[in-house]
């Protein structure tokens, strides 16, 4: 139960919203959750009275004008994020936003110097950095246990639009609206090599759109532009190289990331097991230190890592602790997806801001 000083939260949007965010600050006991907005009524309704929410509505910025609050919490398509998210600082709430975080450069440095402006805690839900194996890397490049990173690797295998035809044809499927898993999952792993391997200084990247070209597509799927495969090379300031290869015509849904330095290599198999390639393909396992594991929530995989940024935004909001990764970080993983469009449109190299 929440305490009375519970920390309110408005929490717009409710897909992922409602089966991540929805329990993630529901049963942590220093929030409460006291208004829904959606695009449709009945969803804000729905999920208003699974989570005793009083307020319900499909009009986010009446929710904003009209309910007190701490904490504002936006799952929403990303071509909604930087009016809400400008609205929420507006009016002095702290701000959590999904990701990808903005369409462009310019909003994002927009919202990153009006959150500084304000003093307000602001985050992107990037909580793949949390998983235990995950987390463990970081710790081990921190402590010099890699010597110099010297390349990274994300091979990312995912049953999309072209294998699955009963997947759901959403915003994601637009290109002009930022769907494409360049945005929905390579800023995930942008975020991730950002965090090992420091600033990137040039990109070369090819988009593809499989599904819409399959001889299996429907009109649905015909109509998608937004990307669903995708080879992203960086070229990292500190010498090192990086690649992350999305695929999204595979059969079954396989994630690998591959650390090499000058003193050790390390392997990540899934969020839960990290250790040393063996010749034979296999993983020589690595204990992960106990204050990074947490249990399991195969009924919503992302939900335990979700957990961990609930409690990082109440340390912010309470205690006055930094929560990560902010909108500052988030400005230098868009000029990251930023160059990479340009790239897959130019076919060249493009370098990124300093």
């Amino acid at each position: 139960m929440a305490s009375p000083n519970a920390i309110r939260v408005l929490l717009l949007g409710t897909s992922f919203g409602a089966s991540i965010h929805a329990p993630g600050f529901s049963s942590h006991p220093a929030f409460r959750l006291v208004g829904v907005a959606s695009g449709h009524a009945d969803n804000a309704r729905r999920v208003a009275e699974q989570y005793g929410i009083p307020h319900a509505t499909d009009d986010w910025k009446r929710l904003l004008d009209t309910v007190d609050a701490d904490l504002v919490s936006i799952v929403t398509p990303v071509d909604l994020h930087y009016p809400m998210a400008r609205a929420a600082l507006d009016r002095g709430r702290h701000v959590l936003c999904e990701k990808p975080f903005m369409l462009n450069q310019a909003q994002a440095k927009d919202l990153a110097a009006l959150a500084r402006e304000k003093g307000l805690v602001n985050a992107i839900n990037h909580e793949f950095r949390h998983f235990p194996a995950r987390a463990t890397l970081t710790r081990w490049i921190e402590q010099g246990r890699l010597g110099s990173v010297e390349h990274l690797v994300v091979r990312d295998r995912i049953p999309g639009w072209a294998r699955n035809l009963s997947r759901r044809v959403t915003w994601l499927t637009e290109k002009q609206r930022g769907g494409g898993f360049l945005g929905a999952l390579g800023s995930h792993h942008i975020d991730q090599l950002l965090l090992w391997g420091g600033p990137v200084q040039r990109v070369f990247c090819r988009l593809r759109s499989l599904a819409a070209a399959g001889p299996d597509a429907g009109a649905a799927h015909r109509a998608i532009s937004a990307d669903d495969c995708f080879t992203l090379l960086l070229d990292f300031r500190s010498g090192a190289t990086g690649l992350v290869d999305l695929f999204g015509g595979s059969r079954v849904r396989r994630e690998r990331f591959e650390a090499y330095g000058s003193e050790d290599a390390f392997v990540i198999r899934d969020g839960y097991h990290i250790g040393r390639p063996r010749d034979d393909g296999t993983l020589e396992e690595e204990p992960i230190p106990a204050d990074l594991t947490f249990a399991p929530t195969p009924e919503a995989p992302l939900l335990a890592p979700f957990r961990v940024k609930v409690e990082m935004l109440r340390a912010a909001i309470q205690d006055g602790s930094h929560a990560t990764p902010d909108f500052a970080w988030g400005v230098e993983v868009q000029k990251i997806l930023d160059a990479a469009r340009l790239s897959d449109q130019s076919g060249e190299w493009v370098a990124v801001e300093a």
